[in-house]
């Protein structure tokens, strides 16, 4: 972790140490096993010629994502977490249709709070704009959150139980969340999951070059753009996607670039507002008797790139 020179005040320690030690004491509270935090993240990546049921047309999808986050100390026990994600996905929904681009910005606001020796816990609120135009009247702003606890089994090994939820334009969608963080003692391997939403498994061949295999779950909502005489209409996004990844890092790890590539089963299907479930659990629809106004999309490969800046606290200790 990063200690100061004795005898300096934080006032004159330049800002870039200064957010570095606001990041460090969020994360030593949280009691986390993981030694670094991700603090930018940036992908683009596309999936190619995905297909619609019954025809012949195809469309390529590019979807673009950033996200920030910035933690806050409050007290040795308790950190403010913010931060703010930016999705645009870029597709045809229809068959040789125009190219429409979905956006979704999400704010973060919450909590890492450290319960005892062993337990620690994430709190996130989560509203944001998803839509074509990023207009936010009717129902077009949406309301989530995130709750995870963290048990801290070992110095190499921690459990995540949790659960999120969020209004969307379908209805409301539930997930439960289960997973692990693990690294083994020589830190070749690594491993993240938070279950069903996404995992990570790496091997790391040196100090700069690891490979792994990825796994991402995503339903999303986004309310289409508003025309005089025309009905009101919103595409559900639910997309699983894995394949290997290389990863090569740079300035001491702090830059980490990624190539990954894999299958994309890619579906955007559009409903009338109005037209709704009572309740979707994870990948689970429990009455679905809505009409579908858009051929169901097939799948296809997809190519992503993407790069994240990071910190790494245990080699901070000597600073």
């Amino acid at each position: 972790m990063l200690f100061f020179k004795r005898h300096i005040e934080l006032f004159y320690i330049p800002m870039t140490n200064r957010i570095i030690s606001i990041l460090i004491v969020l994360i030593t509270q949280s009691i986390t096993s993981q030694d670094y935090i991700d603090l930018v993240k940036i992908n683009y990546g596309t999936i190619l010629d995905a297909g619609f049921e019954n025809s012949d047309a195809q469309t390529n999808v590019t979807i673009f994502d950033v996200g920030v986050t910035y933690p806050i100390k409050l007290s040795e026990n308790t950190a403010i977490v913010t931060g703010v994600d930016y999705i645009q996905h870029a597709l045809d929904l229809v068959p040789n249709g125009e190219t429409v681009n979905l956006n979704n910005i999400t704010l973060k606001a919450g909590l890492n709070i450290k319960h005892g020796s062993k337990w620690s816990g994430t709190y996130l609120f989560l509203p944001k704009i998803a839509s074509q135009d990023l207009h936010t009247d009717g129902d077009h702003l949406f309301f989530g959150g995130v709750a995870l606890l963290k048990y801290q089994k070992s110095d190499r090994m921690q459990y995540r139980f949790g659960a999120y939820a969020s209004s969307e334009g379908f209805g409301t969608f539930v997930t439960p969340i289960l997973g692990l963080y693990y690294i083994s003692e020589d830190s070749k391997w690594e491993v993240s999951a938070s279950l069903p939403i996404n995992a990570d498994i790496n091997h790391r061949f040196n100090d700069a070059v690891a490979v792994g295999f990825g796994f991402q779950a995503f339903v999303r909502s986004f309310s289409l753009e508003r025309e005089e005489n025309t009905s009101e209409l919103y595409t559900q996004m639910s997309n699983i996607e894995f394949g290997p990844y290389f990863q090569h890092g740079f300035m001491d790890q702090s830059i980490l670039l990624r190539l990954q590539a894999g299958y994309s089963t890619v579906s955007y299907e559009i409903f009338n507002e109005g037209d709704t479930l009572p309740i979707r659990v994870s990948a689970f629809e429990f009455g679905d008797g809505r009409n579908l106004l858009n051929p169901e999309m097939t799948g296809n490969l997809f190519v992503r790139v993407g790069a994240t800046y990071r910190f790494h606290l245990k080699e901070k200790q000597g600073q």
